[in-house]
């Protein structure tokens, strides 16, 4: 589990983006119609957006700023 943490962070972190986005603004914004279902392909979209935005947030930076740091 430890081993794949950085891919689950990160797809929690696009899920919750898409929540946001698809769910949270039109929720408060009267013009705007509750339409989830017409936006189920952009949360297929953000889950390997999420693998990518978790493996350069907490693998590829770390590791970056680890050897600019010992330089």
């Amino acid at each position: 589990m430890t081993k794949i943490h950085w891919a689950l962070k990160g797809i929690l972190f696009m899920v919750v983006i898409w929540l946001i986005v698809y769910v949270g603004i039109p929720y408060f914004d009267a013009e705007k119609p509750m339409e989830v279902e017409n936006n189920l392909l952009n949360l297929l979209i953000a889950l390997p957006a999420g693998v990518g935005y978790g493996y350069y947030r907490y693998k590829y930076l770390p590791a970056r700023m680890k050897a600019r740091k010992n330089r």
